[in-house]
């Protein structure tokens, strides 16, 4: 269990202890009480702490250079966010949540918002956030989902949002899913049921 933050889109005074602040935070925890927040990260930020395998990968850009990341559980793991689920003004092209399954939505973002992926693009020459890493979110509790302002990303709107939320929730209805982008994204698989799913892949299909 960790206890998340509550920054919103406050720029942190210095980018560096912000990486390690978040890679800190996450490493090993499967509840978050608070809110899931990953924000302001750089194009060569080092996001080897979010993915599925744990292992030593070498530090780059803000993990430093050459050093090697210390082995351990990541937010792969992290399975429920009792907050909310906030994923703005990053520059790296992927950030994976697969484990997560559950957003609760005890605290919303801008008091609606259980998940926001806002503004997460890259300068010139960087792609940018480019896929919803979530595959096995299959349930919001309460607050609506707002996704925009992030031109290279794909497949939200292949996703069946209202498959996710809960029948009680009174904020369902808060969904702004913008789908304004720079590239042509692939299709869904083909087998993917009525063509809802997360990503290309076989294993990207919403179920």
């Amino acid at each position: 269990v960790c206890t998340g933050t509550d920054m919103k889109l406050l720029r942190p005074s210095s980018p560096e202890s912000h990486y390690e602040t978040l890679r800190h935070l996450y490493q090993g925890c499967q509840v978050v009480q608070g809110n899931l927040e990953l924000t302001y990260l750089p194009p060569d930020a080092n996001t080897a702490f979010l993915k599925v395998h744990g292992g030593e990968a070498p530090g780059v850009g803000m993990a430093g250079v050459g050093r090697p990341l210390t082995p351990s559980p990541c937010p792969q793991d992290i399975k429920e966010v009792q907050g909310y689920v906030l994923i703005a003004e990053n520059q790296v092209s992927r950030l994976e949540l697969q484990s997560l399954r559950i957003i609760r939505g005890t605290q919303l973002f801008q008091d609606r918002y259980a998940l926001a992926v806002v503004g997460n693009a890259g300068p010139a020459g960087t792609p940018g956030l480019r896929q919803l890493g979530m595959r096995h979110l299959t349930e919001i509790l309460k607050g609506g989902v707002r996704i925009e302002r992030n031109p290279q990303l794909c497949f939200q709107e292949t996703i069946l949002w209202s498959d996710i939320f809960h029948r009680h929730n009174e904020l369902r209805n808060e969904t702004r899913v913008e789908s304004t982008r720079s590239r042509s994204c692939p299709d869904c698989w083909a087998l993917c049921a009525e063509g809802h799913c997360w990503g290309e892949g076989p294993q990207d299909c919403q179920t």
